[in-house]
Order: structure tokens, then sequence, then C-alpha cells
């Protein structure tokens, strides 16, 4: 705290409850541990603050409708941290989607993996804060993108493993998506492999390849010039040029409209429900030994 608030030539607060009740604060970002967003998020609303609060909006659907309705009965903003689908190469590929490039897309495959932190210490090493494992941390960008990319997500099949490491939680989790529209999907991500950021759309007129040299992360601003598009074809591949974009800058940029009252939040509490459901039908999934819908 003192070393922010020295760099940004802000205060430094004592405590969380200091710094919500500043009577010069109007929004909070909220990047904490996801079990304790509800608590937090609830907190604000109650003094009337903005909330952006870190993907995934809770734990469980209950803890983020809670949120919601907190906010919306403050009149408060309610912005959730799902950047990715804002990445210049995401718009990118939606475009394409609403061009009709793809044909109709009847396949996805996704995957979001990086080394975790899962010492006995961290909480994302125990299945009581962290439900889901990668899945939650990880997988749950890909279920709120490929959601915008293609639609609501209505059955999930979930297999998770633990085969590394010595944290309670699982380090391997692969979910099996049926779309509303009827395309299939495989979102799969782990704790112990290396930096991995790829997805790949199937339509019946072209091949959509999504791939970033995640060494850059966590500069999310740089993914995108370390990313590539290839639409490939019978007739050959060719790469597909996009705009690149600061994410996180537009999300920020956003939120503060919001506070303004001059926007809307791209990312509410809908979208972010709908992401957590996957993930939570994922675990109902395998703990089941059948699909799940995601509700």
């Amino acid at each position: 705290r003192r070393a922010f608030a020295a760099d940004f030539r802000c205060q430094a607060a004592p405590s969380f409850e200091a710094a919500v009740d500043h009577p010069e604060v109007e929004g909070v970002l909220l990047a904490t541990p996801n079990y304790v967003h509800r608590e937090q998020a609830l907190a604000c609303a109650e003094r009337r603050r903005h909330v952006f609060v870190e993907k995934p909006i809770a734990d469980t659907v209950t803890d983020g409708q809670a949120m919601a309705a907190a906010c919306q009965a403050a009149g408060v903003t309610l912005l959730v941290g799902h950047q990715m689908r804002r990445l210049g190469a995401a718009r990118r590929v939606k475009a394409l989607l609403e061009e009709g490039v793809l044909g109709t897309v009847v396949l996805a495959e996704a995957n979001f993996s990086l080394h975790g932190m899962l010492t006995p210490g961290q909480w994302r090493a125990h299945r009581r804060t962290c439900p889901g494992g990668p899945l939650m941390q990880l997988g749950v960008h890909h279920a709120d993108t490929l959601q915008y990319l293609l639609g609501p997500v209505v059955r999930v099949r979930g297999a998770f493993a633990r085969l590394v490491t010595s944290a309670e939680v699982d380090d391997v989790a692969v979910a099996v998506l049926e779309f509303a529209a009827g395309a299939q999907g495989t979102l799969t991500s782990s704790y112990v492999s290396p930096k991995t950021y790829s997805l790949r759309l199937y339509g019946t007129a072209a091949v959509l390849d999504y791939q970033t040299e995640m060494a850059v992360w966590p500069d999310v601003h740089r993914l995108d010039a370390a990313t590539t598009l290839t639409l490939r074809r019978d007739v050959g591949a060719v790469p597909v040029a996009f705009t690149p974009r600061d994410p996180l800058v537009e999300e920020l940029e956003e939120f503060a409209r919001c506070v303004r009252g001059t926007a809307r939040p791209e990312t509410g509490a809908a979208e972010a429900l709908a992401a957590l459901r996957v993930v939570l039908a994922a675990v109902r999934s395998h703990e089941l030994g059948a699909a799940a819908v995601a509700e």
C-alpha cells in the first residue's frame, strides 16, 4: 500500500473500510480473492460506491446474484472484469462471425493454462476458496468469450484431476460444452502447464485459429501484438489483420463512464453469471458423473 501510494501520489488507507468510506471515493476496484467478492461488493453498495470486480463475479451463483441485487438497489454500477473479450483479436473474430465468413460454427476448442501458485498458503490451492481450480480462475475467461462469440451454453460435461501438485484443488480441468445454437465445444485449462491461450472455431466455410504467444503475460496490453489470427479453407490459409487494443484501459474507461452515468457495463452481472454457470456446471457434472445444465 505504501509503495502504491508513493507511486500514484495517493493515500495508503489503513483498512478496506477506511478506503471505501473515504468521501472522495466514487468507485471501487475489487481485485481480491473470489470468496470475499460478495462481502466487499455489498459493503460498497451500502455506501453507494460503484463496483468493478475481477472475474469470476463470485464462487456461487447465489453470491453473484446478491451482489447484482445490492448494486441495483443502491443505484450503482456492477462491472465484472472479463477483459479478454475486449482484445482486438476477439473483436475481429466477432466481426468475422457476424459477416458469416466461417459459415455455421459447429465446433469450438479453447484453452487457457498457466503455472499456478498452489502452495498451501495460497487461497487458490483449496477447493473451499477456489472451486473449479484452473477452470474457475483461467477457463472462466473463455467461458465468457465463447458465449460472447457463439451464444449461450446450455449443457456442460466436466472432468477434473489433480495430477502434479500437492495442492487440494485440481490442477487440470476439461469442460465439454453444448451451445444453444447446437455447436459443441471443449474448454480446457491447466495450472501445471506453460502459458497457453488459444481458441479454434470450426465452421462449415472456414476454420479460424486464434493463437497467442503468452510469454508476454501478465502484460495484457501486449497480448494482441503477440496474437495471430489465421483463416483456413480447403484452398489454403490466410492471416487475418486486426487492430490491437488495450482491454484493461478500455474496461476501466468504461467503468468511469458508468460512474458518470453515461454508459452501461458490457460485462455486467448477467454476462458474468453466464460464465460462472459454465464453470459450476462442469464441477457438478464431474461430481455427478453426468452432464449438467448451466443454471
